[in-house]
C-alpha cells in the first residue's frame, strides 16, 4: 500500500482560509437550525451566573492581567487541629519530618477568647497560655518555617504569647514568618461572637498592625479570610466581593489610626478555600490578585508588595461516605491552588469530615502536595494559566461579578454594617439555597454520594467517640493546669509590650484579652456551615435508622437492551438515598413481575423500560399486577412527558429522571418506607 503524500504544506481545501470566531459561530448556528438559540443550547451557567461558552479565542478587548506570578513553589502546610497540645505537637513534628514546610494551626475556643472552660478544645488546639503554646511548638524552630494561626479576633493576646515564647527561646521575632490571623469580621461571622465589641477589635487590630509593622519583617498580622463565606455556601463572586469589602474596611481603620494603605497592605494575608471546580478556583485566585491591585490602584498605590495568598482545600466538598473519593477532590484543590499562584497550600486529610484525621489521612494530604510539587514539577512553572483564553475570560468575569458584590456591600455602609444588619447572611442564604438545589437536582454531582455511591456506606463508629474523648481529655488537662497555677494578677493592658510581659508571667490568653479593657461581648447569628454531601448523606442516615434496610423493586420491562439505561440510572439514584435495590430479570410477564416483587419483600417499586414499553398494554398489566401483589407505591424512571398517558391515568405515584429533584423523590420514597425525615427536611 502506497503511503499518502504528506509533503503538501498548503492543501487546496484550506488555501487562503483564515479562521474567525464569527465564521465558526455562524456555522454552529446553522447546524443548530431554526428555533434553537446558541446561548440556550450551548452556553451553561456557573453558580455565580456566569456563562461557559463552548469555545474561547484570543480577544484584543480582554484586559491583560496586571499581576505576575513567578515560579519557585509554595509552602506545603499541614493543618494542626488535635485538642491536646501534646498530641498536636506529635502530629506537626511527624508532618515536618515527612516533607511539610509550614504549619496551619486551628485554634480552640481558649485561644479565641470565646466560651467557658466546658467548651474549650471543641474546635481546635487548646492553647490557653504560654506553657500550652510551648508544648505545641516543642521541637520547632520558630524562625525556620512559616506558622499560620487560624483567623480569629483574639490575635493580639495570641501574638503577645507567641512573642513571649520567642523571647523565652532567644528567637528574634523579626526573623519569624508567623501569621497571627487577626480578622474580627470573619471571626464574628463564623463564630457568632467576639471577645469584646467591634470597637475593641478595631483598636486591637490597629495596635497589632502597628507593632507588626516595626517588629515583624516577614510575617503578617491581619487575615482576609474568605473561607468563612465559602463554607457557608457562598459562590466565588461572593467570596471575592466580601473579601474585598473586608480589606477596604480594615484599610480604613488603619488609615484612621495613622497607617497609610501604602504601608498597611503588606500586613495582610488573603485566605481562600479551593474546591474541585478547577477552572473556577484558578480564576478565583487570579481575580483576587487583580481586585487587590485595583483597590490599591484606586488609592494611588501603583507599586506595591506582592499579595500574600494562602489556600486550604475545601472542607465544604468533603464526603463522610466513601471518603476515598475525597482524595480526588483534595488533589484537584491543590492543583488549582498551585496553578492559581498560592503562596501557601494546606491540604486537608481525606477523612477530615469524619472527625480527627487518621495518620493515613495526614500522610496522604502531605504526599498529595509533594507529588504535585516535585514529581509533577508544578513548583517549577511560573503562572501556568496565563494566556489560557478560558481562564482569562473566567477571571475577568469573576472580577466584574465580585466588584458588583463589593459595591453592594459599600451601599450597605461597609462590611461591618452589612454584617450587622444581616444583609450578608441573607445573601449567603440565597446562594446556599441555590447550591442546595443544584445538588438536589444533581446538576452539581458528587461522585460517591449522589453519583455512583460507594458499595460500602457504613461509617467507622469509633471515630466520633474518639474525637469526643480527645476533647474531654483536653478539657480535663486544661482545668487541672489552671487549678494548679492559681491566680495571676495583672492590671489593665493598653499596649503590646505589656501584653507580652503578662504572658511571660503566666497569664492566660483569655486573661490578657480581658485586661485589654474590652466592652461587652458582641454577638450575632453565625453564618451556618454547609457541607455539600450532607444533602444526600442525611437521607442515607434516615434509611439506616430503620429496623430493616428500605428496599425498592426495580421492575424492568422488556428485554435487557431496552431497559438497561433507565434501570442503571434508577439503581444509582436509589442507592444514593440508602435504598437496597432488587432488580428483576428481563422479559418477565406482568404476573411474574408482581410475584417477583412480593418475593423480594418490596412494597416500593420503580418501573424501568423504553418509551414504547411504557405505552404498551404490558406496562398497564404490570402496574396492576404489582398493586395486586402489595406494592404501596409505584414510580417510573421517566419524566412525566415521556410516560404514556394511560399509565399515568392508571395511578403512578411519582417520577425519577435526569434533572429531577432527587432529594425530594428519595425523601418521598423514604417516608413511604417509614423513615423519620425530621432531620433531613429543608
Amino acid at each position: 500500500m502506497t503511503p499518502p503524500d504528506r509533503t503538501e504544506t498548503n492543501p487546496t481545501h484550506v488555501s487562503g482560509y483564515q479562521a474567525r470566531y464569527q465564521d465558526w459561530r455562524g456555522r454552529v448556528e446553522a447546524e443548530l437550525g431554526p428555533g434553537r438559540d446558541f446561548e440556550r443550547s450551548l452556553v451553561t451557567k456557573t453558580l455565580e451566573g456566569l456563562g461557559i461558552a463552548p469555545l474561547y479565542v484570543a480577544d484584543a478587548s480582554r484586559p491583560a492581567p496586571s499581576f505576575e506570578i513567578g515560579s519557585g513553589g509554595w509552602t506545603i502546610a499541614t493543618e494542626i487541629a488535635h485538642p491536646s497540645a501534646k498530641h498536636a505537637n506529635a502530629d506537626l513534628l511527624g508532618d515536618l519530618t515527612e516533607g511539610a514546610t509550614g504549619l496551619c494551626i486551628r485554634l480552640g475556643s481558649a485561644a479565641k477568647g470565646l466560651g467557658d472552660q466546658a467548651q474549650r478544645g471543641s474546635s481546635g488546639v487548646d492553647i490557653e497560655d504560654l506553657g500550652a503554646l510551648d508544648r505545641l511548638l516543642d521541637g520547632v524552630y520558630l524562625d525556620a518555617i512559616p506558622i499560620a494561626f487560624e483567623s480569629n479576633a483574639n490575635a493580639l493576646p495570641l501574638a503577645a504569647t507567641f512573642a513571649a515564647l520567642c523571647q523565652e527561646r532567644g528567637v528574634d521575632l523579626e526573623d519569624t514568618r508567623v501569621e497571627f490571623g487577626m480578622d474580627p469580621i470573619g471571626a464574628l461571622a463564623r463564630d457568632g461572637a467576639l471577645p469584646g465589641d467591634m470597637e475593641d477589635a478595631r483598636r486591637e487590630l490597629c495596635q497589632l498592625a502597628g507593632y507588626s509593622r516595626i517588629k515583624l519583617n516577614h510575617g503578617r498580622s491581619i487575615a482576609i479570610d474568605a473561607s468563612v463565606w465559602h463554607r457557608a455556601g457562598g459562590h466565588a463572586a461572593q467570596e471575592l466581593g466580601f473579601a474585598l469589602a473586608t480589606f477596604v474596611q480594615y484599610l480604613r481603620w488603619l488609615e484612621d489610626d495613622g497607617l497609610a494603605p501604602a504601608q498597611a497592605h503588606v500586613e495582610f494575608v488573603w485566605r481562600f478555600d479551593v474546591g474541585r471546580d478547577v477552572f473556577t478556583e484558578i480564576a478565583k485566585l487570579r481575580a483576587a490578585r487583580e481586585l487587590c491591585a485595583r483597590v490599591l490602584g484606586a488609592m494611588g498605590i501603583e507599586e506595591c508588595a506582592p499579595m500574600k495568598l494562602s489556600v486550604t482545600t475545601s472542607p465544604r466538598g468533603l464526603a463522610k461516605r466513601d471518603p476515598w473519593t475525597n482524595m480526588l477532590r483534595t488533589s484537584l484543590g491543590v492543583f488549582a491552588g498551585a496553578t492559581g499562584g498560592a503562596d501557601m497550600i494546606t491540604a486537608l486529610p481525606f477523612d477530615t469530615a469524619l472527625g480527627l484525621p487518621s495518620p493515613l489521612g495526614r500522610r496522604n494530604a502531605r504526599n498529595t502536595q509533594l507529588v504535585l510539587a516535585h514529581e509533577s514539577r508544578l513548583e517549577h512553572v511560573g503562572d501556568p494559566a496565563r494566556g489560557a483564553y478560558y481562564v482569562e475570560e473566567r477571571t475577568n468575569g469573576l472580577c466584574e461579578a465580585a466588584w458588583s458584590v463589593f459595591l453592594a456591600v459599600e451601599e450597605e455602609g461597609g462590611m461591618v454594617k452589612a454584617l450587622d444588619s444581616d444583609w450578608v447572611a441573607g445573601e449567603l442564604d440565597r446562594s446556599r439555597a441555590d447550591l442546595h438545589e443544584a445538588i438536589a437536582h444533581r446538576r452539581w454531582p458528587l461522585v460517591g454520594v449522589s453519583e455512583y455511591p460507594g458499595a460500602s456506606l457504613e461509617l467507622d463508629p469509633d471515630r466520633e467517640a474518639a474525637e469526643g474523648g480527645a476533647i474531654e481529655a483536653a478539657r480535663a488537662a486544661t482545668a487541672t493546669r489552671l487549678a494548679a497555677r492559681g491566680t495571676v494578677s495583672i492590671g489593665a493592658i493598653d499596649d503590646f509590650p505589656h501584653a507580652r510581659e503578662a504572658a511571660r508571667q503566666g497569664a492566660t490568653i483569655e486573661e490578657i484579652g480581658d485586661a485589654l479593657v474590652r466592652g461587652a461581648r458582641q454577638t450575632m447569628r453565625a453564618v451556618p456551615g454547609f457541607r455539600e454531601a450532607s444533602v444526600f448523606e442525611r437521607l442515607v442516615e434516615a434509611a439506616e435508622a430503620l429496623p430493616e434496610p428500605p428496599r425498592v423493586f426495580l421492575a424492568c420491562l422488556g428485554p435487557l437492551a431496552r431497559h438497561t439505561a433507565r434501570a442503571g440510572f434508577a439503581t444509582q439514584l436509589l442507592l444514593a438515598g440508602g435504598f437496597e435495590v432488587v432488580q428483576s430479570e428481563p422479559d418477565l410477564t406482568p404476573a411474574q413481575l408482581g410475584a417477583a416483587a412480593k418475593a423480594a419483600g418490596a412494597t416500593l417499586v420503580c418501573l424501568a423500560g423504553s418509551d414504547d414499553d411504557y405505552g404498551s398494554d404490558i406496562a398497564l398489566e404490570a402496574l396492576a399486577s404489582l398493586r395486586d401483589h402489595g406494592a404501596r407505591e409505584v414510580w417510573i424512571a421517566a419524566p412525566p412527558e415521556r410516560a404514556a398517558k394511560p399509565l399515568e391515568e392508571a395511578g403512578l405515584d411519582g417520577h425519577i429522571f435526569m434533572g429531577c429533584d432527587a432529594e425530594a423523590a428519595l425523601s418521598s420514597f423514604l417516608k413511604s418506607a417509614g423513615a423519620d425525615l425530621a432531620e433531613v427536611s429543608r
